[in-house]
C-alpha cells in the first residue's frame, strides 16, 4: 500500500528567506552583546581550560589507577597459584618469570611477612637475594590485608627509583606472605601520552610523599625527585586544584592537580604561562573579527546561497522519484558540491538495489549448491506458533516428503526413544532465552537397518524486547564420525589391556615364587599326613589339624590364582565400594616378592580412617602396581638412601589421595611437563605408554594424577579419587 504524500505546510518559507533569517539571528545578537563578551571573555575561557585541564588530570590518574588494579588482579590470580600453594617455589619462579613481560613489569618477587626475599624473577631461582630495608608497603599490607601499591623507592637489585604493587598471599585465612610487582617509571609513561596533551606542557605522576613517579620529560633525571614544598603542601589541602608554580626546571608554569582517593597519588599538569595568555588574547582578537566580519557578509551571502541551494534541491526531486520507481535517474549539473554528491548517491542507490537484488537472487542459489554438496539440512522454527521450514535435504535427511507437512510431534516421532527425552528438553530451553545449541541424537532405524546419528546446530534470534523469536539451524548425518569415536574408545580399551598384560609378565616371577610357597605347604602337609596314617595307630587328630592347614593353603593358592585371573582379563570390572587402605594392602602383597628381589622395600602409611571410594579394583590395582614398578625402576641403581618405597593413603578434602614416594634420582626437569604424554619413557625398553594409561584410568574414575620431584631426591606420585557417597 503506498502511503499519502505529505501536504505542505501552509506559508512555508523558501532557502533563501530562511538563511536571510538565520543570519540575522546570529550575527545581530553576537553584536548586542560583543561588548559584555569581551569584558568577560578572558575569565571565562581560563576557567574553561583550567576546568578542561583538571579533567585531563583526573583521567590520567583514573587510567593509572585502572593499571594498578588490573595489576593487583593479575597478582592475586596468580597468588593462588597451586605450585606456590605446595610450596614448589622452584616452578612458581619460572611461571611467575612468564608473565613478567604480560604484567609490563621489571620483576616479580615474593616477600616474606618479615621482609625477606624469598625469590626474585630478576634473578635465577636459588640466587642469593638482597636484604630489603624498611618496607612500608609490606607494613600495610598485613595491617590492613589488602592489596596496595608503594611510593618511590630505590630498588635493592637494580638501584634505580622503582614503585612496587603488591597483594598479600594468605593461607588458612592467615597472611603468609605478599606477592609483588616491581616497575619502572617507564612503566606509565603511556597514560601521559594517550591524553595526546601539547608537548610544551609538564605532566608528572607524583607519589603520596610528592616523588615523580613518572614524568613528560626529562624522566631519568626527575624519577623519585620531590616536588617543591609549596606544591606539596597544596597537595596536602584539597583532591582538586590550581596554583602559580614553577617546574623542576624552573620555568613558570599553572598547575592543576586531581588525587587518587584509591593511591593518594596525583596527577599534575603544568600549561606554561606565557602559553595561557597567548591563547586567550587570539580568541578575544578572534572574537572581535568574526563579529564585525558576520555583520557585513552575512545577509548578502544568504540571499546568494540561499537561491542556488533552492535551485538545485528542485532539480533532485524527480531523480528521487525515479530511485523509488526502481528507475536510474539522470542527475543534471548542480550548484554545490554536496548537491552534485546527493545525486550521485541516488544513482548508485538505484544501481545498489538493482545489484543487491541479484545478489540475493544468487546468494540464495549458492547457499542451497552448498548445502546439498555437504548434506546440510536448513530448517527454521518459528517459536511463536513452532511452525516449521526445512530444506529438501533436511526432509530427506529425515525421510519426510516434499509435500508432508512439519510439526515438532512428526520430528520426534523419528527421534530414537532413548533420545527422545533430551531433545525435548534442548527444544524447551530455547523457550526461556538459550541463545544457541548443540546436540546429537539418533534417528530410529529403517526395518533391518541400524540407527543413524544426526548433528543438530541452532541459534536463537531475538526480538526487540529479548524475547526468544524464531530458532535457525543446520543438520546433518554424523553416523561415520560416531562409528569412529565408537572404534576409537575400543583400540583404547584394547591398548590398556595390553599394557596390563605387559605389566603382569614383568609380575609373573614374583606371582609364581608366591604361589609356590602354598603349593610347597601343602605337598609337605600331605607327606606329613600320610606317614601318620601308615603307623599302626595313627593320630587322627594330627590328621585333622594336617587337612585343615592343607586346606587353608589351598584357599591362599585359590586367591592368588584368582587375582591373577582378574588382571588377565581383558574385561573391565564393575565399579564397586573399595576401602582405599585395604586395596593398598592389596597392591603390596601382591609386590611382596619382587620388592624383595630388587632390594627393596614399601612402607605403608594407611592413614588414621577408612576411606571409601567407588572404582573399578583391577584398573586401580594396575595404576598402583604401574607407579610402584616405576618407583624401584628409579632405585634400581645403588641408592643414597635406605632402599624404602612409600605408599601413602590419606584424607585430601572429599578425596582419597595415593603416594608413591621414591628415593631414586627424579625426573629430568625437561621431561616432567610431558612425562604422561604416550611414548614418552626413560626405559630401554619401555613403550612409554605406561604413565598415559595410568593418567587415563584416573580421568576414567573422576580423579586427577601428577609427579613432581621431592626437595630431599627422589620423585613423588599422587592420585587422588573422589570419596564415595555415604552407604
Amino acid at each position: 500500500m503506498t502511503p499519502a504524500p505529505v501536504p505542505p505546510r501552509p506559508h512555508a518559507p523558501g532557502v533563501r528567506a530562511s538563511l536571510a533569517l538565520l543570519v540575522l539571528a546570529c550575527v545581530l545578537p553576537v553584536a548586542l552583546v560583543a561588548v559584555v563578551v569581551i569584558v568577560n571573555f578572558y575569565h571565562r575561557e581560563r576557567a574553561q581550560l583550567i576546568d578542561s585541564t583538571v579533567a585531563r588530570a583526573h583521567a590520567i590518574i583514573a587510567a593509572t589507577d585502572r593499571d594498578i588494579a588490573a595489576t593487583q588482579l593479575a597478582l592475586q590470580i596468580l597468588s593462588g597459584s597451586t605450585l606456590l600453594r605446595d610450596g614448589d617455589l622452584a616452578g612458581f619462579h619460572q611461571r611467575a618469570a612468564g608473565l613478567v613481560g604480560q604484567l609490563g613489569a621489571d620483576s616479580i618477587v615474593l616477600l616474606d611477612t618479615d621482609g625477606t626475599l624469598l625469590l626474585s624473577t630478576r634473578s635465577p631461582y636459588g640466587a642469593p637475594l638482597a636484604r630489603l630495608g624498611r618496607a612500608p608497603l609490606l607494613q600495610r599490607i598485613l595491617a590492613s590485608g589488602r592489596p596496595g601499591v608503594s611510593d618511590m623507592f630505590t630498588g635493592p637489585l637494580n638501584g634505580k627509583p622503582i614503585f612496587s604493587v603488591g597483594v598479600p598471599v594468605r593461607r588458612d585465612g592467615v597472611i603468609v606472605m605478599t606477592l609483588n610487582a616491581i616497575y619502572t617509571p617507564e612503566r606509565l609513561l603511556h597514560v601521559l601520552s594517550e591524553q595526546k596533551l601539547p608537548a610544551h606542557w609538564r605532566v608528572s605522576v607524583l607519589d603520596t610523599g610528592g616523588r615523580v613517579v613518572t614524568r613528560s620529560h626529562e624522566l631519568a633525571t626527575y624519577a623519585g625527585r620531590q616536588v617543591g614544598p609549596a606544591l606539596r603542601r597544596q597537595l596536602g589541602t584539597a583532591s582538586e586544584a590550581g596554583m602559580d608554580t614553577r617546574t623542576l626546571e624552573g620555568q613558570d608554569v599553572y598547575v592543576v592537580y586531581s588525587r587518587s582517593p584509591r593511591t593518594g597519588w596525583s596527577a599534575v599538569l603544568g600549561i606554561p604561562r606565557a602559553e595561557l595568555t597567548a591563547r586567550l588574547a587570539g580568541t578575544l582578537a578572534w572574537l572581535v573579527s568574526a563579529a564585525a566580519a558576520a555583520l557585513a557578509a552575512g545577509l548578502g551571502l544568504a540571499w546568494l546561497l540561499g537561491g542556488r541551494i533552492a535551485r538545485s534541491v528542485q532539480a533532485l526531486v524527480a531523480p528521487a522519484r525515479a530511485v523509488g520507481a526502481g528507475g536510474i535517474p539522470a542527475i543534471p549539473p548542480l550548484h554545490f558540491r554536496e548537491a552534485n554528491e546527493l545525486g550521485n548517491a541516488l544513482r548508485e542507490a538505484a544501481l545498489g538495489m538493482q545489484r543487491a537484488r541479484a545478489g540475493m537472487r544468487e546468494s540464495e542459489q549458492q547457499l542451497a549448491l552448498a548445502a546439498n554438496a555437504a548434506h546440510l539440512g536448513i530448517w527454521t522454527r518459528e517459536l511463536r506458533g513452532d511452525a516449521l521450514w526445512a530444506s529438501d535435504q533436511w526432509r530427506a535427511l529425515f525421510g519426510f516428503d516434499s509435500s508432508q507437512p512439519l510439526t515438532l510431534d512428526a520430528l520426534l516421532a523419528r527421534v530414537h526413544p532413548d533420545d527422545r527425552a533430551a531433545v525435548q528438553r534442548t527444544l524447551q530451553g530455547t523457550l526461556h532465552g538459550a541463545p544457541r545449541y548443540d546436540m546429537e541424537y539418533r534417528l530410529l532405524p529403517p526395518a533391518g537397518g541400524a540407527p543413524r546419528w544426526i548433528g543438530s546446530h541452532g541459534s536463537v534470534e531475538f526480538d526487540e524486547q529479548g524475547r526468544p523469536l524464531r530458532v535457525r539451524g543446520v543438520s546433518l548425518d554424523i553416523t561415520a564420525h560416531k562409528q569412529a569415536e565408537l572404534d576409537l574408545l575400543q583400540k583404547q580399551k584394547e591398548v590398556t589391556h595390553l599394557a596390563r598384560v605387559a605389566m603382569l609378565g614383568e609380575l609373573s616371577g614374583a606371582l609364581a615364587h608366591e604361589l609356590n610357597q602354598p603349593l610347597t605347604a601343602i605337598l609337605s602337609n600331605a607327606q606329613a599326613a600320610r606317614r601318620f596314617l601308615a603307623q599302626p595307630e595313627p593320630d587322627l587328630a594330627e590328621v585333622a589339624e594336617i587337612l585343615i592347614d592343607i586346606v587353608a593353603e589351598d584357599k591362599r593358592a585359590g586367591d592368588i590364582i584368582q587375582r591373577l585371573r582378574r588382571l588377565f582379563g581383558k574385561q573391565d570390572m564393575p565399579r564397586q565400594r573399595l576401602d582405599a587402605r585395604e586395596l593398598a594392602d592389596g597392591v603390596i602383597r601382591l609386590m611382596r616378592n619382587d620388592l624383595i628381589q630388587h632390594g627393596l622395600s614399601v612402607r605403608a602409611e594407611p592413614g588414621d580412617e577408612p576411606l571409601a571410594i567407588q572404582a573399578d579394583p583391577v584398573q586401580l590395582q594396575q595404576v598402583l602396581i604401574n607407579l610402584l614398578m616405576n618407583a624401584c625402576d628409579a632405585q634400581a641403581a645403588p641408592p643414597a638412601s635406605d632402599g624404602v618405597i612409600v605408599l601413602r593413603c590419606a584424607r585430601d578434602g572429599d578425596a582419597a589421595l595415593f603416594s608413591v614416594i621414591d628415593h631414586g634420582a627424579g625426573i629430568a626437569p625437561e621431561l616432567l611437563p610431558r612425562i604422561f604424554d604416550p611414548f614418552t619413557t626413560t626405559k630401554a625398553r619401555g613403550m612409554g605408554l605406561g604413565l598415559s594409561i595410568c593418567r587415563s584410568i584416573a580421568a576414567a574414575h573422576h580423579g586427577t594424577l601428577w609427579a613432581h620431584n621431592n626437595p630431599d631426591g627422589g620423585a613423588s606420585f599422587h592420585l587422588r579419587l573422589p570419596l564415595a557417597d555415604a552407604p
